[in-house]
């Protein structure tokens, strides 16, 4: 497997398991929302988990362009974006 399909199925996965959290995220979310007890309860899990979704969902997006532009690259770009991608990875997963 070359350098670049590498780094694209570890992409993939990171995608895929932030998708994940997020289904799970949203899915609490509804659970407590049925549950919460009082209209501020509701609001404060409201905005806290809203925060949680917007950033999971912002990283999906950024993991997104970064696989796309990882498969529209050249095996020599491959080489340079590694370090790159791999420390994106690291710092977001």
């Amino acid at each position: 497997m070359s350098m670049k399909d590498t780094l694209i199925q570890k992409l993939e996965k990171q995608v895929d398991s932030w998708e994940s959290r997020l289904d799970t995220l949203k899915a609490q979310f509804n659970e407590y929302k049925q549950k919460a007890e009082n209209q501020e309860a509701t609001e404060e899990l409201k905005q806290e988990t809203a925060k949680r979704i917007s950033d999971l969902q912002e990283k999906v997006e950024s993991a997104r362009r970064r696989l796309s532009e990882l498969r529209e690259s050249g095996e020599s770009h491959v080489k340079e974006v590694r370090g790159q991608v791999e420390d994106w990875l690291n710092r977001n997963s």
